[in-house]
Parts: C-alpha cells; structure tokens; sequence
C-alpha cells in the first residue's frame, strides 16, 4: 500500500509529546510490513539545518483569497521518505504551535495551508505514487478530510481514502463561522448541533477515524471526555475505532538501553538496583531501603497534578519512601513542586526540565511509576516502567486501564485508582508502600509487568484493517 502520513510532529525530527513517537512508531512498523511511506511535515525553523535531496517541487494552493506557494523538499529519515512544506511565513518559527506562552494566532490558517499544500502536491504525483491512504494526526491534519473531497470533485486523487487519528481530542482548534470562507470551507462542509473545530471537521469527513486505546475510544463518545463533541463520535460510531500506540522496545528495553550505568532484565534484576543506587548520588538522596517512586511527565492538570500534590504534601510527612520527578509545564503547579522539595529534603526531588537520557535512568531506577493522569487517551511511560519493572501507579482512564492491571485483580501489573481526588492517590500511595514491603509478591509482580508486550508490530496489523475499511468505503 502506498501511504501517506500528514503530521505535525515526527520523533528524531520534531518532537513536542507522544504525537511524535506514534507517528515514528507506527510508520516504521508500517514500512517493515512491506507499505510504502511517506511524511508530509511542515518545515519548521528547527528542520532548516536538515540534508535535503536535490530534488525539490513547487506548489500553489488559494487560500484565504490569495494564491499561497510552498516549496515541497525531501529528505530520507531512517529509510522512510520525509517531504517538508516549506513556508517561511507559516513554519519558519521557533516553536510549532506558540511562542512558550500563547498559541499562534494564525494557527488555523497555518495548518489549513498545511494540509492543502500536501494535498496539491500528492495530486501532482504520477497514478503509481498516489496514496491509496492520506492518514491524517490530530487537529492540524484534519482539514485534509475536506481538502482531499474537494480534490475528488475535480477528478483528482481518486483513490484515496482519508483516515484520521485522534491522539487528544482535548486539542481542537476552535474555529468561527466568519473562518470558513478564509478556510476555503463552505457551511456543508461542516458539522452542525457541535462546536465548529478543526477536529470536529475532520471527524465529519474522514473515511475511518480511530483513537489510541479503546478505553479512551469509549470515553469519547460521552461528555466530559469529548469535550462537546459526543454527538459527532456516536454519529460516527460504526467508522471509529480505538487501537493501542505501541512501544518501540528497541529504544525502551533495560536489556539493551544505553543511557544505563548496568543493564537488566526481568530474570537478572541486580542491574536495577545499580541504576537506583546511581540515581540516588545524582539527585543527592540517601541510600535507603524505603521505596523510590519516579514520574516523568509534563506538568499540567491532564497529568493530575491538582490532586498529586496535595496527595504528596500530606503522604509525605510520615511516608517511608522517596520521590524524584522532571517535567515541564505550568507554574501553577511547579512552584508548589519546588515548595514540596523544600519542606521534604530527603524525600522529594523536582528537577524542571527534560532530558532523555535522566528520562530513561528514571525509569530504570523506580520502585514505582507516579501516572495519575485525569484522562489519558493512550500514555507510554506507563508501557515503559512495564518493561522497566517500574510499578506503574495510575488512574484507571484511557490507555491506562487497558495497559494497567490494578493491585488485586487477576495477573495485576501495578496499582490503579478510581477518582480523581487526593484522597484515592494516599490510597494508592499507601498500598504501593505495603506492596513493597511484601518483597516477594512485589517482585512476583514486576517480573509479570516486564513480559508485558505492546509492539508497534502488533498496532499496525490493527492499522492495516482500518485502511482497508476505509478503501472498502
């Protein structure tokens, strides 16, 4: 199959969160199955630097009442094909979507020209190029359900399919009426009785659409968690799915991971301990046989940070056990962050900031893994302290129930809560602690959470029969 994916982020060339590592994961794993893959990315700022083909093409989209070019560059990125829409206008930014404090103003516009662009160019491809699926990530890509219509009522790009992921549905870009015109919408193009967004249009004119986990797949389709679109998924039911992102064990394996002092696996775990004790001298924590709890994650009220804290000023004060965090985020919850590392010097460690190489020793160093997310369409950290034999401790929502087996049922792999509350993360807390104490059955447990296995291998057979659902549309 030919396949193209629109993205706005891909890991080893631009990375903001997990958007990146999926798209990553889940082309390479398409392209060992034998498809053929190609990304369509915008040339960002950080891109410019990159080693580009000779070869390059020009494009003319009409947008916003003007005629708008975009030069198409290539590049080959770990065998797959990479083309960059350069724009200097729209990408030539140092950031992707914000200034590191507000969203671009023009962001719609941005990726509405982003989507129309590549669109161009694939129409300009010889018939034995042309994709038989446009798969589109998230709000930026989701005009391109519309575009590649209008492309087809001109006789163009006539066997393309148009499938969309939805890696957060929190995200949607919000638009107004007066924007359809500019956008080159018309109002039937759109949805109605839902708020207007880039997603929300998407969602009504994708062939296939799909999530990253079937628990987050179900939250959807009511309110809270769609975030008003609720009517829009359940409309849509028969054409969505929920597929688990994988895990790219080649770079998330204690076995074989580089940025450790000692490697391990789940038969030999004395490399483990080495890499806690390791830790432990590099933050400036004592050596200590109470548990180490670890999180890496962006700060924010998604990651559950307005009832961890107060969960961990509380638990803390009489707890045996120690804390290590990185993250980046909002000040609303480091600076309590930093308070909690004042009031608790030998038990609590914040470091703002993100670095892969700690990222991984993190993982590697845990007793247990802090994920208390309020939603969480898929999450990874989660599948990596699996394979690291880190505990994971999370709420039971989204890809963390259906990767997360919870303390006390039936091949249990970490320890899950129900509500959102401070209350139930001490109870979590608290029974990590007890489990620990018990070494026996907590090591029963570890060894059970590092055979754990969700390989992209596996998400892209899923992926294959939602493209060809969505050629059989």
């Amino acid at each position: 199959m030919q396949i193209v994916f629109l993205c706005s982020e891909y890991e080893g060339l631009l990375k903001t969160g997990g958007l990146a590592d999926a798209t990553r994961g889940l082309a390479q794993a398409l392209r060992q199955q034998g498809h053929q893959l190609t990304i369509l990315l915008p040339r960002y700022g950080a891109l410019y630097p990159l080693p580009l083909l000779e070869q390059w093409q020009s494009v003319y989209v009409e947008l916003n009442g003007q005629h708008i070019g975009a030069a198409i560059r290539h590049l080959q990125h770990d065998d797959i094909h990479i083309s960059l829409i350069e724009h200097h206008d729209f990408f030539n930014r140092p950031r992707p979507y914000d200034d590191g404090e507000h969203a671009y103003p023009d962001n719609a516009l941005r990726f509405a020209f982003f989507c129309k662009a590549a669109l161009a160019y694939l129409a300009t491809l010889p018939e034995s190029q042309s994709p038989a699926i446009i798969h589109g990530h998230d709000w930026q890509s989701a005009l391109g359900s519309v575009y590649l219509k209008q492309l087809q009522q001109q006789g163009q790009l006539l066997k393309s399919r148009f499938v969309l992921s939805i890696h957060n549905a929190a995200y949607q870009q919000g638009l107004g009426w007066h924007d359809l015109p500019v956008l080159g919408l018309s109002p039937d193009e759109v949805p109605v009785q839902v708020q207007l967004s880039m997603l929300s249009i998407g969602v009504k004119n994708a062939s296939q659409l799909n999530t990253v986990s079937q628990g987050y797949r179900e939250e959807l389709l009511s309110e809270p968690a769609a975030n008003g679109l609720s009517q829009l998924y359940q409309a849509r039911q028969a054409d969505f799915s929920g597929i688990l992102n994988g895990c790219d064990y080649s770079r998330w394996d204690p076995a074989t991971d580089h940025s450790l002092i000692a490697h391990y696996n789940a038969d030999d775990l004395q490399g483990k301990a080495l890499c806690k004790t390791q830790l432990r001298k590099q933050v400036n924590l004592t050596e200590t046989k109470a548990p180490l709890f670890v999180a890496v994650s962006r700060v924010t009220g998604q990651k559950g940070f307005s009832y961890l804290i107060p969960a961990l000023a509380q638990w803390l004060g009489d707890a045996q056990a120690q804390v290590v965090m990185m993250g980046t985020g909002e000040q609303q919850f480091i600076g309590p962050l930093k308070q909690l590392q004042q009031q608790y010097p030998d038990k609590f460690r914040f470091i703002e900031g993100f670095d892969d190489d700690f990222s991984h020793q993190l993982e590697a160093a845990g007793d247990f893994f802090l994920m208390p997310s309020l939603f969480e369409p898929c999450g990874l950290n989660q599948i990596y302290s699996l394979r690291y034999g880190t505990l994971p401790i999370v709420r039971a929502t989204g890809g963390l129930k259906d990767t997360v087996v919870g303390l006390g049922k039936r091949g249990a792999t970490g320890i899950s809560f129900e509500h959102p509350s401070a209350d139930d993360v001490m109870v979590a807390l608290q029974q990590a602690v007890t489990l620990y104490a018990d070494q026996r059955k907590y090591k029963t447990m570890q060894q059970r959470a590092m055979q754990q296995y969700f390989g992209w291998d596996q998400a892209a057979l899923w992926y294959q029969q939602l493209y060809q659902r969505a050629l059989s549309n």
